[in-house]
């Protein structure tokens, strides 16, 4: 009777644990996160107006239908406002003028985020909003040194606990492959952990999106290895999955000028240059 006993229990602890694992956010979370995750990247071959059109009437339907499904509504719309505002955000960041702005309420975001995670324990945590947060973060503090050096290992922190609670998640390998591509080494950066992370990418990678992602991610950490065939090989890849040739029209260009879309993307956001003293807040003093 012990023994039945103890084996019952045994089982319906497991049973427990999977329930509760798999019941942190709704079903409906999840699924509008993974179709935007393929989805964005056709909205690379947009023209911005169209994007950002796009990109709020999915946000305002997602997020009016959210209070019938969710499990946990405060963490379920931080997931889904970061989702959608990053995405707005890399459509921006060629625009003038709203810099300034659009940092604002990414940090508003990142506050609003970190709270979130703080009110929780670690097991009440779905992968996505870690996930979300730092990628919310690493927008807000890319143009500041000193908001960098203040988020920046945090960012790296959260990628891994998205990685602890989903080793599979090819987002957060490509994403904390590129943390360590722009990091120093001296603080856990290096070309070496860059490649091993989108390596794990490839292999796990399901969701379209996430096939691309990891496809251009080794394309580019080869040629930044100067394995050539390598890094035609992975571009290919990404050209064959059909979701869209304006990024990667882009980094062709860059490879046949000779550098990696890395290097563009630092140019890009200014990741070595500070920014204006107008547009600093107290994190960037």
């Amino acid at each position: 009777m012990t023994k039945r006993f103890f084996f019952f229990f045994l089982i319906f602890s497991l049973l427990c644990a999977f329930i509760s694992a798999e019941s942190v956010v709704s079903d409906y979370t999840i699924q509008k996160v993974e179709d935007f995750v393929t989805f964005r990247v056709t909205l690379k071959s947009e023209k911005d107006e169209i994007a950002y059109q796009k990109i709020q009437a999915l946000r305002d339907e997602a997020l009016a239908n959210l209070p019938e499904y969710a499990i946990d509504y405060e963490q379920e719309e931080c997931i889904l406002e970061s989702l959608y505002l990053t995405e707005f955000y890399e459509h921006s960041l060629s625009a003038s003028g709203n810099q300034k702005e659009l940092r604002t309420q990414m940090k508003k975001q990142m506050k609003k985020d970190m709270a979130c995670i703080d009110n929780r324990s670690q097991k009440q945590i779905n992968e996505w909003l870690y996930q979300f947060t730092a990628d919310v973060t690493s927008y807000y503090m890319t143009r500041s040194v000193t908001a960098t050096f203040l988020y920046g290992m945090r960012v790296k922190d959260y990628y891994e606990k998205a990685l602890e609670l989903n080793k599979d998640r090819a987002s957060s390998h490509v994403c904390l492959g590129n943390w360590c591509f722009y990091a120093p080494r001296i603080f856990g950066g290096g070309l070496k952990k860059s490649l091993k992370h989108f390596e794990d990418s490839v292999n796990c990678a399901v969701i379209p999106g996430e096939k691309y992602l990891a496809y251009i991610s080794m394309s580019q950490i080869n040629f930044e290895y100067k394995n050539w065939d390598v890094a035609k090989e992975y571009l290919e890849k990404a050209i064959a999955l059909d979701l869209g040739r304006k990024d990667l029209d882009l980094i062709a260009r860059c490879n046949k000028k000779g550098y990696s879309y890395f290097q563009y993307l630092r140019n890009r956001s200014g990741i070595d240059e500070e920014m204006p003293e107008n547009e600093k807040d107290e994190d960037d003093k």
